[in-house]
C-alpha cells in the first residue's frame, strides 16, 4: 500500500539538519533534553505575521492556572470560531515562547481565534496532568469562549504528534463527561497507543524512533504501565466522538497506529477524512515553509476547517451520540 523506501527530495536535507541539531534525544536526561530544546527552539520558531494579534491569558485548571497564547486576525470582528492547538513533543520540553508555524498561520488562513494552552509537564507533573489540563481548557472554552471573542459552538481541536494524542483524548473524555463534542478533531501524525508494536514502529527512525517514543512515555508514566485513558486507540468506545481529519506520514513510526485509528473510527460510525503522505517524516505537517507536500496538506486542512466552521459537517459533532 505504501512505499516505505521513498523519501521526498525536500525531506533529505531536513533529516540531515535535524540529526545535526538534535541527535537521539532518547539517550538524554530530562535536563539535557530541556537544555537542547531551549537552544534549538528559537531557531525553529515562526514569527508572528503582520496582521495577527498575539495575546497571553490563563484558564483555571486542576493544578493551577493554565497559561495560553492566543492568536487572531486584526481585521476580523465578532465572535470568531476557535481552534485549540495542543502542543506536541515528548511532554517533557515545550514552551509558549517558541511556537512553530501552524498556530499563527491557521489564525490567518481560517480567520479564527487560535488558543495554544501550555499543559503541565512530566516528570514533575506525571499522568494524567497534561490530559486533565487539556480537558479543562476545552470545558472552559465551551462555557466561556465569548469572553475572549470566540464562538463556543464552533471549536476544533487540533494537534500534531503528542498534541494529536491530547486532541483525540479530549474528545473521548468530553463524551464521558457529557460535554458537547467539538466541531472536528484534526490529528497530524498522532501518537495513539503508548505501547504500540506495529511494523512502522520498528521500521522507521527518521526524526522519531521507537526508543525516543518510549523515552517520552517512561518520563510521563514512570514504571507504571500506561493506562487505557492515555492511548485513544485503546478506548472502550469511539462512537459519538467528533468527526476526524487524520494525517499520516509514510516514514513515521506512528504511521500504522494512525491508520488503525482511522479504521476503528470508521467501524464505529465516526466520519473520517484520512490523508496519507508517502515520503514524509514525522512532524512534516509543521514544516510547510520548507516542504511543498506539507504546504498542500496545510492548505487542505485549513479549507476543511473553514468548511466545518461554516456548518458543512452538519450537527454530527455537537452532541453525544
Amino acid at each position: 500500500m505504501f512505499d516505505s523506501h521513498y523519501i521526498d527530495a525536500e525531506v533529505r536535507p531536513i533529516l540531515d539538519m535535524l540529526a545535526a541539531q538534535f541527535g537521539d534525544y532518547s539517550k538524554l536526561t530530562v535536563a539535557e533534553t530541556r537544555a537542547l530544546y531551549n537552544q534549538n527552539a528559537p531557531l525553529m520558531a515562526a514569527p508572528v505575521p503582520e496582521g495577527c494579534l498575539d495575546e497571553r491569558r490563563t484558564i483555571p485548571g486542576p493544578g493551577g492556572d493554565i497559561a495560553c497564547r492566543i492568536f487572531r486576525p486584526k481585521n476580523i470582528h465578532g465572535e470568531l470560531p476557535v481552534i485549540v492547538h495542543f502542543l506536541g513533543g515528548t511532554y517533557v520540553a515545550t514552551s509558549l515562547d517558541h511556537l512553530g508555524p501552524p498556530p499563527t498561520a491557521m489564525a490567518m488562513e481560517v480567520g479564527c481565534l487560535v488558543v495554544v494552552p501550555l499543559h503541565r509537564m512530566p516528570p514533575e507533573n506525571p499522568f494524567p496532568s497534561a490530559y486533565d489540563d487539556s480537558v479543562a481548557v476545552y470545558e472552559w472554552l465551551v462555557k466561556h469562549a465569548r469572553e475572549w471573542g470566540g464562538d463556543p459552538d464552533r471549536i476544533i481541536l487540533q494537534g500534531e504528534s503528542s498534541g494529536g494524542t491530547l486532541a483525540a483524548a479530549v474528545c473521548i473524555d468530553a463524551k464521558a463527561k457529557g460535554l458537547s463534542q467539538p466541531v472536528m478533531q484534526v490529528l497530524a501524525e498522532p501518537l495513539l497507543d503508548h505501547e504500540s508494536e506495529t511494523c512502522s514502529m520498528s521500521e522507521f527512525t527518521f526524526m522519531l524512533s521507537k526508543e525516543a517514543i518510549r523515552f517520552g512515555s517512561k518520563t510521563y508514566f514512570g514504571d507504571q504501565r500506561p493506562p487505557r485513558r492515555a492511548s485513544p486507540l485503546k478506548a472502550e468506545a469511539l462512537a459519538g466522538v467528533a468527526p476526524a481529519y487524520v494525517i499520516t506520514a509514510g516514514l513515521d513510526p506512528l504511521r500504522d497506529e494512525g491508520i488503525a485509528y482511522v479504521a476503528r473510527l470508521r467501524r464505529e460510525g465516526v466520519p473520517v477524512i484520512h490523508r496519507h503522505h508517502d515520503g514524509q517524516l514525522h512532524g512534516f505537517f509543521s514544516m510547510f515553509p520548507q516542504i511543498l507536500q506539507a504546504r498542500i496538506a496545510f492548505q487542505e486542512v485549513c479549507a476543511v476547517m473553514r468548511f466545518a466552521f461554516a456548518g458543512g459537517l452538519g450537527n454530527t459533532a455537537r452532541k453525544e451520540q
